[in-house]
């Protein structure tokens, strides 16, 4: 139980780290995300919803699979979670840094 306790406080911690990061990047820096954002927009929210909902699923069997494949522990392992997360949310501009900024202004 403590594994899991662990494995959920860095995978949410290393997905606002990366959140933070991708947006820096993606605002202030490249714009890598800009295309695919604009592409994501323009689905219908139902289609948005089912894409998104197996991109999450798809991130969880990516990150299970490295743990046994690559035998790496909890932590690596929610780690790696946490990064694929923050990829999808700064697609779908779901991004909690994001949204935080936007409600502000």
């Amino acid at each position: 139980m403590a594994g899991l306790v662990k494995s959920i406080i860095v995978t949410f911690l290393s997905g606002i780290f990366f959140s933070f990061l991708l947006h820096i990047l993606n605002q202030k820096i490249y714009a890598i995300f800009d295309s695919i954002q604009r592409d994501l927009n323009k689905l219908c929210n139902i289609n948005r919803r089912i894409l998104n909902f197996i991109c999450y699923l798809s991130a969880i069997l990516i990150s299970v699979l490295f743990r046994i494949i690559l035998n790496f522990n909890d932590v690596i392992q929610a780690f790696i979670l946490g990064f694929l997360l923050a990829i999808i949310d700064t697609c779908f501009r779901n991004n909690i840094i994001e949204n935080s900024i936007n409600n502000k202004n």
